[in-house]
């Protein structure tokens, strides 16, 4: 999509959901949005975005199946997935303990965190490919 990276929010609550798109667009990335774990999946299929940035906290599919269908598809595998995980459920769950991602955020959302962790997934991928 116009050479910018492509990120996937899958978000569950709105109001995020249209912060989220609006600074990643004022960073230079192209999003596409969705609230369920169901259109991710498949939106995630369709467009094999650059990165996923996933709510744990999701209400038709858990977050952890979402990311198991992810990486055991050979499509998406390699899409680095952020989970996203209220911070009061931190200290219940440890970010080391969500299998299959590959970094994690907490919300509510420090906008300077959640871009160096963005920066800091894509860098890695564009190192891969290069090399």
């Amino acid at each position: 999509m116009n050479g910018q990276p492509l990120i996937l929010v899958v978000e569950k609550n709105l109001h995020d959901l249209e912060l989220l798109n609006s600074h990643l667009g004022i960073l230079d990335f192209s999003c596409i949005c969705t609230k369920q774990g169901v259109r991710a999946v498949i939106l995630a299929q369709n467009y094999q975005p650059d990165l996923i940035l996933l709510d744990m906290m999701l209400s038709d599919l858990s977050a952890n199946q979402v990311i198991n269908y992810l990486k055991h598809t050979p499509k998406t595998a390699t899409i680095p997935i952020i989970a996203v995980k209220p911070l009061v459920r931190v200290q219940e769950y440890p970010c080391k303990m969500i299998v299959g991602s590959d970094d994690c955020i907490t919300k509510p959302y420090n906008f300077n965190q959640l871009e160096v962790v963005i920066r800091r997934n894509l860098s890695q991928i564009s190192f891969l490919h290069s090399t």
